[in-house]
């Protein structure tokens, strides 16, 4: 079976008051009758459902770099990331090269599954010493976790979710489910299940 890393964790949610209230300025209506309205127009793109712009939530993402390629393709986002440039040399230095069990520990802790193996960190580790971090990012498998604070709008959410349910990288599908199990109003959002012939894969 596959094994592949994904882990989400909704830090904070907000805005769907507001985005309901601009709601009812639009249809000139009182903004406790707007929730069934918004569930109507949240599946209706070409500027219905631009009320989900102003709804706002930050994902705590760790997953391996080559997803994270990936996921820059969607700009209307923010991203901070968990930096390498200012930790990686201190992390590995910390190592104790010589003893399996923390290199073990190391790799599970930093790698996705079957990504580094403890020949594969001896030889980022040989740079160490020179603290040449360009060689050591040389070195590093694409398999190597990160961790990033993702902000993005209910409506960039939507069309990630139109874009990569399907996607041939089960990091995707795992990426919407954690997300639709911790969004406070996933009724406004596309299903995991294919709905439409109309979902591009990427």
């Amino acid at each position: 079976m596959e094994s592949f890393y994904m882990r989400v964790k909704k830090a904070d949610e907000a805005g769907y008051a507001a985005a309901l209230a601009g709601l009812a300025h639009n249809k000139k209506q009182e903004t406790r009758r707007m929730d069934a309205v918004a569930r109507k127009l949240a599946a209706m793109d070409g500027g219905h459902n631009k009320f989900l712009e102003s709804i706002i939530v930050w994902l705590d993402v760790r997953a391996p770099r080559y997803w994270w390629q990936e996921a820059d393709t969607f700009r209307l986002s923010t991203k901070q990331s968990e930096s390498t440039m200012h930790t990686l040399t201190e992390e590995l230095s910390a190592i104790d090269i010589g003893d399996p069990a923390a290199v073990a520990a190391f790799i599970a802790d930093n790698f996705e599954p079957n990504s580094c193996s403890p020949q594969t960190l001896a030889w980022i580790y040989q740079t160490v010493p020179q603290k040449n971090l360009i060689e050591i990012k040389k070195k590093l498998p694409e398999g190597f976790l990160q961790t990033r604070m993702w902000c993005m709008s209910y409506k960039t959410l939507r069309n990630i979710i139109l874009q990569r349910r399907s996607h041939r990288l089960p990091h995707w599908k795992e990426f919407i489910r954690q997300v639709l199990a911790q969004v406070e109003h996933p009724e406004l959002l596309p299903t995991l299940e294919r709905e439409k012939k109309t979902d591009v894969q990427q």
